[in-house]
């Protein structure tokens, strides 16, 4: 079973107890896709760049692109793969293999159209190697900063996997009453509800993303999504 597990939120600040979510949702063939929101945030503040979102994806120029390159591949990257190898999982990163167009509109340097190359994936995952994947992607002129469940949902589907995982640090979707909502088979709907903003508007179009591209189940929190539910 090929399983695509995605990490971000504030899950990613201690990246032991990150390894120990993630251990959790590992079969013989799972990709990890991570971003870093905080991080990010955190290292464009010591820079002196305000972060500005639109529809909750970050607005980037070049001196903002560069910041998040640090932050994801200088320190979130490198200190999720040092742990995973300190807990016996054999993984490596992969950047290159994520590619995407750029988003018209106010973001700037902000991907879009997201595709995964799956031959390399495939070949790592046949060695039994778990490929690590930066929410970074390559564009026609420029790296581009790229929504990390948007990333996830491309690898999914390249890979045609079975299931999608998000694991983050909110408990799952909320209706509005700020009660989770289990089981949902009809994401589109949910993404035009009032109660849904913010961050987890991108993920409820990554979760119909991935189920249009035939990835039969998807998990956010403790929300199922699709066959099973």
């Amino acid at each position: 079973m090929t399983k695509v597990v995605k990490i971000g939120g504030a899950l990613l600040e201690k990246p032991v107890d990150a390894v120990a979510v993630v251990r959790r949702f590992l079969t013989d063939r799972t990709v990890i896709v991570h971003g870093g929101g905080l991080q990010i945030t955190r290292m464009l503040e010591r820079m002196n760049v305000q972060s500005v979102f639109i529809d909750g994806l970050r607005v980037t120029d070049e001196k903002t692109l560069g910041g998040v390159a640090a932050a994801l591949l200088g320190e979130v990257h490198t200190a999720l793969i040092r742990e995973l190898h300190n807990q016996g999982i054999d993984a490596v990163g992969v950047f290159g293999e994520v590619l995407a167009s750029k988003k018209a509109g106010p973001w700037g340097l902000v991907g879009t159209n997201l595709r995964a190359r799956a031959s390399a994936l495939h070949s790592l995952l046949d060695l039994g190697r778990v490929p690590v994947i930066p929410t970074l992607a390559i564009g026609e002129d420029s790296v581009l900063n790229v929504n990390g469940d948007e990333t996830a949902a491309a690898v999914a589907i390249a890979l045609r996997s079975e299931e999608l995982v998000f694991l983050t640090d909110v408990e799952g979707v909320k209706d509005g009453n700020g009660v989770v909502i289990d089981c949902c088979n009809k994401p589109d709907e949910l993404i035009q509800a009032e109660f849904v903003t913010g961050g987890m508007i991108p993920k409820l179009r990554a979760v119909k993303t991935a189920m249009d591209g035939g990835v039969e189940t998807v998990r956010v929190g403790r929300t199922l999504f699709g066959a099973t539910s």
